[in-house]
C-alpha cells in the first residue's frame, strides 16, 4: 500500500502536508528512546510498506522510522496516530504540559509535529492521523489498512495499554511486528505498561514479550 493509498483510504484523497502554514515553528525533535534497535531492525528485516505509531508526540521517532526507511530502500510510510492533546502524564506534569504549547486554552503540539516533519523533508514518508487510538484503529479497520509493523507510546496506565492492544491486534497483519514503549521494571515509571502488555501475551497464547531498553517486542502469529 503506498502513501497515496493511505490518503485515499484516510484522508478521501486531501493530502494533509497540501497546504503547509508560512511560518514554521523551530525544528524540535525532542522525544524518548527515539532511536532504537528494534525500530531500526523492523524496518530492516520487515521492509514495511505501512508503520503505524500510535502516540507520536513532536515526532522524533516518526521521523526516524521514516529516515531508516528511506536510507534503507524501504517504499514504505508510517501513520502516525496522535490527538496531539497530551495524555494524563503530560497533563499531570507541569514541565510536560508546557510542551503542550497551548493557545486560546488548548494544546497546538501537532503544529510542532507538523514543522518537524516538514524541515526533515519528510512529509512524502509521514501520514499523520489525528484521532484517539482506539478510534484510529476502527478507522484503519472499516478502510481496510493494515500494519507491518505497529510501535505502540501512547497511554501508560494498565487499562489503556490493554485497550490499545485490543485495538490494533485485528489491524496487524499476520506476522507483523508489534514494538511497545517504556515496557520498563515493574518498579520502573510505568509499570502499568509491562503488566498490561504481559496479561495481553498471556491472553492471547503469546510466548514473550522481548524486550530491551524500554520497549518491548512480538510477532503476530502467521495464519495457514
Amino acid at each position: 500500500m503506498t502513501r497515496q493509498d493511505i490518503i485515499a483510504a484516510l484522508w478521501h484523497g486531501r493530502d494533509p502536508f497540501a497546504d503547509p502554514p508560512e511560518a514554521l515553528r523551530p525544528l524540535d525533535l525532542q522525544g524518548w528512546r527515539s532511536i532504537h534497535p528494534y525500530l531500526e531492525e523492523a524496518v530492516t528485516g520487515l521492509r514495511p510498506s505501512v508503520v503505524v505509531e500510535i502516540g507520536t508526540w513532536k515526532g522524533a521517532s516518526a521521523l526516524y522510522l521514516a529516515r531508516t526507511m528511506a536510507e534503507r530502500g524501504v517504499a514504505g510510510t508510517v501513520v502516525a496516530v496522535d490527538t496531539w492533546l497530551g495524555a494524563v502524564d503530560h497533563w499531570a506534569d507541569e514541565g510536560l504540559f508546557a510542551e503542550l504549547a497551548t493557545e486560546n486554552g488548548f494544546p497546538s503540539l501537532y503544529r510542532t509535529f507538523l514543522a518537524n516533519v516538514l524541515r526533515e523533508g519528510m512529509a512524502d514518508r509521514i501520514v499523520p492521523l489525528p484521532l484517539d487510538s482506539v478510534n484510529a484503529a476502527e478507522l484503519m479497520r472499516l478502510r481496510g489498512v493494515t500494519a507491518d509493523v505497529i510501535h505502540l507510546d501512547a497511554g501508560h496506565e494498565e487499562a489503556s495499554v490493554a485497550a490499545d492492544l485490543r485495538a490494533w491486534w485485528p489491524v496487524l497483519r499476520p506476522g507483523g511486528l508489534l514494538i511497545a514503549d517504556d515496557y520498563d521494571s515493574l518498579g520502573g515509571r510505568f509499570p502499568g505498561v509491562m503488566r498490561g502488555v504481559n496479561a495481553f501475551c498471556a491472553e492471547i497464547g503469546l510466548e514473550g514479550p522481548w524486550s530491551l531498553r524500554g520497549k518491548c517486542r512480538f510477532v503476530k502469529p502467521a495464519t495457514g
